[in-house]
């Protein structure tokens, strides 16, 4: 008995991706599996393709900022100086 139970629960994943599988690739695309429901996304970004409507806003701000430091070439301080105790 414990061997059928360990064989049946080893073969499990593998009927599951062959049931999965055998779903997908049906006519009527119920299950439907294609490559552009696996775009590539980076966090603080969004997707990263070259289709994207944010391309002119984001050249924008990195514009924007790079003349704010060209104008104040200064990082900003904390205003805490040194060590308080």
């Amino acid at each position: 008995m414990n061997l059928v139970l360990t064989f049946s629960i080893l073969m499990a994943p593998f009927v599951l991706a062959v049931a999965l599988s055998w779903a997908a690739h049906r006519s009527d695309g119920g299950l439907r599996i294609g490559i552009d429901q696996f775009r590539v996304s980076a966090p603080m970004r969004g997707r990263l393709s070259s289709d994207t409507s944010d391309d002119p806003r984001m050249e924008h701000e990195l514009d924007a900022i790079r003349t704010r430091f060209e104008r104040h070439p200064a990082w900003p301080a904390s205003g805490a100086l040194g060590e308080r105790r």
